[in-house]
């Protein structure tokens, strides 16, 4: 019984030492500010995409948390001047976390470097303002590609897989979308988000740090996501946050 013990006791430490490990350096909190590319290019003014074609984008984003990061994807449509008209937000995260319990997670975070929790897949805290962004990669799509994607995204979110830390989190939920796009795809499995993004943007052809998108005038905004949790929970209200509207339900700080 004893060595059983050890042994369990050996395998977990050694599970949390390689979850730690993922942050590389240490993890920006989730109000840091710090200069990142994506978030000093933020500054620059939008770059107006090619939509003589391609109407819609879907973006891969790495933000600072409160942990290792997050990453989700935003996608949606734009209009001829590139002017996001409407947008929703996709991703993969501890569940837990309500507008008014902002470190509900944490418990299943915890849980989650060692065996399997319920997720959450919809909008979290921060991922709407563009300061906490250390990384971006958009792709314009065409209507094909579109409806591939939201076809993808809906049976994802509804029938939502269980999050690990290391075994299925937001950078694989992030690969398997770029997977579906026939993309090339960053090879190493253990990546920081702000990582997995950059690299993922540099081996598809974009060498340099894109702009964020602006926000149409006449934007719509996007029907709420109906399932946000692994388990039903209450809907949250629309969170407030500057420019890019999206489909946001519970927030969640630990990823």
């Amino acid at each position: 019984m004893l060595r059983f013990m050890s042994r369990t006791l050996l395998g977990i430490g050694l599970i949390t030492a390689a979850a730690f490990a993922l942050q590389g350096q240490p993890a920006h909190a989730i109000g840091s500010t710090a200069k990142h590319p994506a978030h000093v290019a933020a500054k620059r003014g939008a770059q107006v995409p090619d939509v003589n074609t391609k109407h819609y984008f879907v973006e891969w984003r790495g933000r600072n948390a409160a942990s290792y990061g997050h990453l989700y994807v935003m996608y949606g449509e734009v209009n001829d001047r590139g002017e996001i008209i409407r947008s929703r937000i996709a991703g993969l995260y501890p569940a837990g976390d309500h507008q008014d319990c902002e470190n509900c997670s944490l418990a299943n975070w915890m849980i989650g470097h060692v065996m399997f929790v319920p997720s959450g897949t919809s909008a979290t805290d921060g991922d709407l303002e563009e300061k906490y962004v250390t990384a971006r990669y958009r792709l314009m799509l065409d209507k094909p590609q579109y409806d591939k994607l939201t076809a993808y995204i809906a049976k994802f979110q509804a029938d939502p897989p269980l999050w690990h830390a290391i075994l299925r989190n937001c950078v694989s939920f992030g690969r398997d979308i770029a997977n579906l796009l026939d993309m090339k795809v960053p090879p190493f499995p253990i990546l920081t988000p702000e990582q997995f993004v950059t690299q993922l943007r540099e081996m598809n052809g974009t060498p340099e740090v894109q702009s964020p998108l602006k926000d149409a005038a006449t934007m719509q905004d996007a029907s709420t996501t109906a399932v946000a949790q692994h388990k039903p929970v209450r809907q949250a209200k629309q969170p407030k946050g500057p420019a890019q509207t999206a489909s946001a339900s519970t927030p969640a700080s630990n990823h």
